[in-house]
């Protein structure tokens, strides 16, 4: 009855609530009922694709959104390994981040769980990729479409398949991300 109930949650999450244009309902939804930990000022925009194993507790893990973060829509955002993104966090359109994985090389296919971190005042660009056990540090860059497959520095910047430091940013950010969007 325990598993029909966690399918039932997840369906209605990603096949219902995602759709839904009312930011302050599925914010409700993501925070109350998934266990998502939403700080203040965040945004998850429609479309968002959640894949969770419950409400986090301890030994399992699960998804974290530091204040002023804004998730745009489309996004896919894996918190069975454990998922936690920073404060003004800029996540655009698209945006697959990962956490689970299988073990190819192992005859009995086994499941690899492995916690995905990204610092304070990231930006990532439409489209990209971050896979299980990645750390991207504070300020850092991801470019449209770059498939991450290995931590990147702080305020470095990444782009292309896979992903390779292709830049600097410049400057210590002194913005604060505010989309609040009614409907959105």
């Amino acid at each position: 009855m325990k598993t029909l109930r966690l399918q039932l949650v997840r369906y209605l999450t990603n096949a219902v609530i995602g759709h839904v244009p009312s930011h302050t309902l599925r914010r409700a939804w993501y925070t109350r009922v998934v266990g998502m930990s939403i700080g203040q000022h965040s945004s998850l925009l429609m479309g968002l694709h959640v894949q969770f194993r419950g409400r986090q507790r301890s030994g399992r893990k699960g998804i974290v959104i530091g204040d002023h973060t804004v998730v745009n829509e489309g996004c896919h955002l894996d918190g069975r390994g454990g998922l936690v993104i920073g404060n003004n966090v800029s996540i655009s359109a698209g945006t697959w981040i990962v956490t689970d994985e299988h073990d190819i090389n192992d005859p009995r296919f086994p499941e690899i769980l492995a916690p995905v971190t990204i610092g304070d005042y990231v930006f990532v660009g439409s489209k990209a990729m971050i896979l299980p056990g990645i750390t991207i540090g504070r300020g850092a860059v991801v470019g449209a479409g770059a498939v991450v497959t290995k931590n990147v520095d702080p305020f470095e910047i990444v782009g292309g398949v896979p992903a390779r430091a292709i830049g600097q940013r410049r400057g210590e950010p002194l913005y604060q991300l505010d989309h609040r969007p009614a409907f959105e």
